[in-house]
């Protein structure tokens, strides 16, 4: 009978520590493929849809600095660009870091310079929770964390 009991309490403490997370981890892994596939695929309005409102001000700026070179390197390619969700590093309850791999992406150095398609690169994603579910906060554009571009 003791077994039961404890197991009771072990469910109970288990479905409490649950409950503080609001939003699911599998919903956090889409939320993450499905802006990261936008954003590197240059698709910006959707991108819109994974992140929090003052991210907006972000992919406009990205928005701002395509040129058509840019874009007819994009329309040139064979695949578009591929998302690879590595890990998720929780910070808080409510925050988390994803760590993603990008391969065949147009990597825009600066404003003179055409783009270019790199092979691969990794890339962390902030990501907080915002009425209950998980979304891409963007505090500037995204850094590859790993350079090993072609």
């Amino acid at each position: 009978m003791k077994i039961g009991r404890y197991s009771c309490v072990f469910l109970f403490f288990l479905a409490s520590c649950m409950a503080n997370r609001n939003g699911s981890e599998g919903q956090l892994y889409e939320v993450a493929d499905s802006f990261a596939t936008n954003y590197f695929n240059l698709r910006y309005k959707n991108a819109c849809k994974f992140c929090t409102d003052a991210s907006h001000q972000w992919l406009r700026f990205a928005a701002s600095n395509v040129k058509q070179a840019d874009l007819d390197v994009i329309h040139n390619t064979e695949e578009p660009a591929q998302i690879e969700v590595n890990e998720v590093n929780y910070t808080s309850d409510s925050t988390a870091v994803v760590n993603i791999t990008v391969s065949n992406f147009l990597l825009m150095d600066s404003i003179e310079s055409c783009g270019r398609m790199v092979k691969s690169a990794g890339f962390r994603l902030n990501a907080v929770i915002d009425q209950d579910k998980w979304l891409i906060r963007m505090e500037g554009l995204p850094q590859s964390g790993r350079r090993n571009h072609d």
